[in-house]
């Protein structure tokens, strides 16, 4: 079943994404039929975020602890729509963008592949915080602007 969020031709999603990371499928992340369990794909996710702020340059200013400007990102939302069963020993990637960039919060997207076909699609949403009080605050104007120029803003990213 294709989701509601999605469009009609999945494969025309798929190939809006820039961004791809493989994915190694650890035997621990199966279950007893040889699929990759449900909640694995959560953990896919998160590698994929890092991986894309890596890519981008920005890991450093989305994870940053010590600063006099300090900020990290926490996950607000995740969903999965699981569309067919990938097992141990298939070629996994995992396409990850953001669609949509907000005052402090950020939407992302994620396209799973195994063998080169979708086999699930993610959404999910992240805030900038201020690790000291917990609280939201603004992204950067330079993060913002990294992700508009690599996304293709005037295509993509709102």
């Amino acid at each position: 079943m294709i989701p509601a969020w999605l469009p009609e031709d999945p494969n025309q999603w798929v190939d809006s994404f820039r961004f791809f990371t493989p994915v190694q499928v650890r035997f621990s992340d199966t279950d007893m039929l040889g699929h990759i369990n449900n909640v694995s794909y959560f953990s896919y996710f998160e590698h994929g975020r890092i991986a894309y702020f890596e890519e981008l340059n920005l890991t450093d200013r989305m994870f940053d602890l010590h600063s006099e400007h300090s900020g990290i990102i926490v996950a607000a939302s995740l969903e999965c729509q699981y569309l067919r069963q990938v097992h141990f020993g298939q070629k996994v990637n995992l396409g990850v963008r953001i669609s949509r960039i907000g005052n402090s919060s950020m939407d992302f997207e994620y396209a799973l592949l195994a063998d080169d076909q979708l086999a699930a699609a993610g959404r999910g949403t992240v805030v900038y915080i201020n690790p000291k009080t917990g609280k939201s605050q603004p992204l950067p104007e330079e993060i913002k602007q990294a992700i508009r120029e690599f996304e293709n803003s005037a295509t993509n990213v709102h």
